[in-house]
């Protein structure tokens, strides 16, 4: 039983971590995106720096829920991994 709950934890441990990479890693098309989206909202005129500091947030806060998506992931999978050697 523990063994199964072992290997569940790993399982969802990955998957974090396989998320927060592709955060990370897709947050500059989100962060455009997001830019885009307002440009669009303001009838396609808005100041240079609102639409660049709109992106760069975006971006910025991406990157960090990735970040720490996959440091969890990461570590979970760490600690799931050496559970489940210790069992076998």
């Amino acid at each position: 039983m523990k063994k199964k709950m072992v290997k569940t934890s790993l399982c969802v441990m990955a998957i974090t971590f396989v998320i927060g990479i592709a955060l990370i890693l897709s947050s500059v098309s989100i962060g455009q995106k997001a830019g885009d989206n307002a440009m669009q909202r303001n009838g396609g005129v808005m100041d240079t720096s609102q639409y660049e500091r709109i992106i760069n947030t975006n971006t910025s806060n991406y990157q960090i829920i990735g970040g720490v998506l996959s440091l969890m992931g990461g570590f979970g999978i760490l600690l799931s991994g050496y559970a489940l050697y210790k069992e076998l």
